[in-house]
């Protein structure tokens, strides 16, 4: 089964909250790299056994604590290409490539301050790239995913969890989360803009599939 996955804009909720707490059956799963939804469409329709995915409830979201509130966002433009074989799991690999300029977090000015140098510096590193080294299964439809995460040309090795579902449309849906130190790439260093905000970020992927007809 071939899917093409896209994370170019979409309609979702987005957040700068101000509240103080704001498969098994699955054979193999392949995720395109992602281009926009009307080319991602045409392609797939031309493609041999292509299947679109579920673009609406996929994302990849982030989180930490700012003071007494929760600071959300997320990237609205990003790219997967991934090899899911459960059998198989040697042969698989995941690899993420977004766009970091893309970064959305409901307040225009903080993401310009977002883009500068001390932060994501966008000009000089305008993506963070994820590639996968090894998919191990630990139990059920969990799974954890290690790979090398690279941001404004800093490379760390990150751990991913997953599980893997069915909602209640019969999708497959791929989700997982792992802390980022924002220290750690340097991401927030020196900014006056980062007092208060936790160093501990929490990065949330959701990815789905239809059910194959």
């Amino acid at each position: 089964m071939t899917a093409l996955m896209s994370g170019g804009d979409v309609s979702a909720q987005r957040g700068l909250t101000g509240l103080p707490n704001s498969n098994k059956g699955l054979n193999m799963m392949r995720l395109r790299s992602f281009i926009p939804p009307l080319g991602m469409m045409l392609l797939a329709a031309g493609e041999a056994g292509a299947q679109a995915a579920l673009i609406e409830k996929s994302e990849i979201r982030f989180g930490c604590r700012k003071m007494r509130f929760n600071l959300e966002g997320r990237f609205r433009k990003w790219k997967a290409n991934v090899v899911f074989l459960p059998k198989d799991l040697a042969h698989s690999r995941a690899e993420l490539e977004i766009d970091l300029g893309s970064i959305d977090v409901s307040n225009d000015e903080f993401e310009s301050e977002l883009k500068r140098p001390a932060w994501f510096d966008t000009d000089q590193f305008p993506v963070a790239h994820f590639v996968s080294h090894t998919m191990r299964h630990v139990g059920a439809d969990r799974y954890d995913i290690s790979g090398r995460l690279t941001v404004k040309g800093i490379t760390r090795e990150v751990l991913v969890p997953i599980t893997l579902r069915k909602d209640a449309a019969g999708n497959s849906v791929a989700e997982g989360n792992f802390i980022l130190s924002r220290s750690s790439f340097g991401i927030g260093e020196g900014a006056p803009e980062a007092e208060g905000i936790a160093n501990d970020v929490t990065i949330r992927i959701r990815m789905a599939l239809p059910p194959v007809r």
